[in-house]
């Protein structure tokens, strides 16, 4: 029997690098978009809330490596992107964890996730 595992993973553009925590599988597609939307959150709050994430982009990617959400600096489409990305894996030897839940959701996060979680259905 397979098991869909699922990951959340945020890229910064500015440092160049993931942020994620470190070996942390989750049961559901819409667990691992809350666990994406408080990296975003921990980022905004980094830069000051001067990342314009870009909600009218669509979903970029397949199942195995969905990019749900591009922002850049000031708006400057110029700049390395920030992005929030979901990776879904089978058969890993990990026991699922709680995500961390972000403490503000807008409108425009919901219906991200909801997107989301339709998407993988």
């Amino acid at each position: 029997m397979s098991v869909t595992l699922y990951q959340a993973r945020a890229g910064d553009g500015m440092k160049k690098r993931g942020l994620k925590r470190a070996d942390t599988f989750f049961r559901t597609p819409a667990e691992a978009v809350s666990e994406a939307l408080a990296l975003k959150e921990r980022m905004d709050s980094t830069y000051k809330n001067e990342i314009d994430w870009d909600y009218k982009a669509m979903l970029k990617g397949s199942t195995s490596k969905l990019k749900i959400l591009k922002g850049y600096l000031g708006g400057d489409k110029a700049s390395n992107p920030f992005y929030l990305e979901i990776s879904a894996t089978e058969n890993v030897k990990a026991e699922p964890v709680a995500p961390i839940k972000p403490k503000n959701v807008s409108k425009e996060d919901k219906k991200v996730e909801k997107t989301v979680v339709k998407f993988y259905k």
